[in-house]
């Protein structure tokens, strides 16, 4: 009797241990995959029902797949439309991050910078990463980074020079900078789109198509690519983009403008029909705004008027820059009560201009989330950011990493005398609807 006993206390102790065993191998699994499993087999997620609603509406699309893993497709409504990064996993399966900069381009005032981070001076090659060193590594955690190319790239043959004010050629090596540092979602579509005409145009379009991977918005090849829906995927969730410009320095009406592909001029009718048309394919849909008057830190008429009509079409979020100066983010409520984020203007990041206020830009965050079916702006926070010298080279540099020391030995901003003071009250004055980190 005591042997049997023996035996089963020695089967009991074993499945417990084997049980136990079990339980802790579940635990690490689910930890190492944030809680869902089938992402260390390789599947986007393992919820269903989820999956379900992140590709309804997609379902029934004819579907190819280019040499870059761009998918271009077609539902059956007729909608055409490309996605970049189909399949891919956000670091977060359960959230989409987002950020965002303002304007990139090449000045009198950064020539001689840019010439010096490549090769030697007056060879003609130039470098923009090391603008980047300390904003690069922020970017690169998130999934998605959004920035403006706010000037044509014709190169520097076939009697074109790069060149600053007025009329823009900036050295193409700005979108390896951008590459290298982790922008996946560029913007080529403003008032300097055609400083340089339509050759211009077409190398900066071959620019880009060295970088496959990159989105660009707001300069299409033609009417047809204008009128595709552009979108990114994380997590199988889709988010399109679409951009507009106020105008340009070339041309005083809609009527005078060559085409309305190459830039995406204000136009509510066409903005009103391409928000519907990209409603039908994408879970959320972000527009980037080229306004705002020059120099003035407050929101003009022209940019509240369009605004309030894209908060009315209900779209998810706003961006917008151009006036070289830093601009507030506000929300705005919808008709029906919706609202809605409005981020005016982000400023330059670079740009080598001698003003301080022209030189303090922001990085704007925020992740994309499901929420009761639909995609919500979620965790946002905006990242005020300065060109930032000693004498020397130049770079981008994050406030909050900053001490008022730091500030003051900024040779950048010699037009204030207490930096750290005066950057404070500016970006207080702009009363921000959101967290500022500083």
């Amino acid at each position: 009797m005591q042997e049997s006993n023996n035996k089963l206390m020695f089967i009991l102790v074993g499945a417990l241990a084997a049980l136990t065993f079990f339980v802790l191998a579940i635990g690490f699994v689910l930890v190492g995959t944030s809680g869902h499993p089938g992402r260390l087999f390789g599947a986007v997620e393992d919820e269903k029902a989820t999956t379900n609603l992140r590709t309804a509406k997609l379902e029934g699309s004819t579907e190819t797949t280019d040499e870059h893993g761009v998918v271009h497709g077609t539902t059956p409504a007729g909608i055409n439309y490309v996605v970049y990064g189909r399949g891919q996993l956000g670091k977060d399966p359960n959230r989409i991050s987002f950020a965002a900069t303002g304007d990139v381009f090449a000045t009198d005032m950064n020539f001689e910078w840019l010439d010096s981070y490549e090769g030697e001076l007056g060879d003609d090659r130039y470098s923009f990463v090391p603008y980047y060193r300390d904003v690069a590594p922020v970017v690169q955690k998130y999934d998605l980074a959004f920035i403006n190319q706010e000037t044509a790239m014709a190169g520097n043959k076939d009697g074109f020079v790069y060149s600053g004010y007025p009329d823009f050629n900036t050295p193409e090596s700005s979108i390896e900078a951008m590459d290298k540092s982790g922008f996946n979602i560029v913007n080529f579509g403003s008032n300097h789109t055609w400083d340089m005409g339509e050759q211009g145009i077409l190398n900066s379009h071959a620019v880009f198509a060295s970088y496959p991977h990159i989105m660009m918005v707001g300069s299409y090849a033609n009417e047809m690519e204008r009128n595709t829906v552009h979108m990114v995927e994380r997590n199988g969730t889709t988010i399109a983009f679409l951009s507009y410009m106020y105008g340009s320095n070339g041309f005083e009406s809609l009527a005078d403008f060559p085409n309305t592909y190459y830039t995406c001029p204000f136009d509510k009718k066409k903005m009103e029909t391409e928000n519907r048309r990209a409603k039908q394919v994408a879970d959320a849909v972000v527009v980037y705004m080229h306004w705002g008057t020059e120099y003035i830190p407050e929101p003009d008429a022209q940019q509240m008027e369009y605004a309030q009509f894209l908060v009315d079409l209900e779209v998810d979020l706003v961006i917008g820059s151009h006036a070289h100066i830093l601009q507030p983010a506000k929300y705005l409520t919808s008709k029906s009560g919706k609202k809605v984020l409005v981020v005016f203007g982000l400023s330059d990041f670079i740009c080598g201009w001698s003003l301080t206020d022209t030189i303090l830009s922001a990085l704007f965050t925020c992740d994309f989330v499901w929420r009761d079916g639909h995609v919500e702006v979620d965790n946002i926070a905006c990242y005020p950011m300065i060109e930032y010298s000693e004498g020397k080279d130049c770079y981008v540099r994050f406030l909050k990493d900053m001490s008022d020391e730091d500030m003051k030995k900024n040779t950048r901003t010699e037009d204030v005398e207490d930096d750290a003071a005066y950057l404070k009250d500016y970006i207080d004055n702009l009363n921000m609807d959101i967290p500022v980190m500083m």
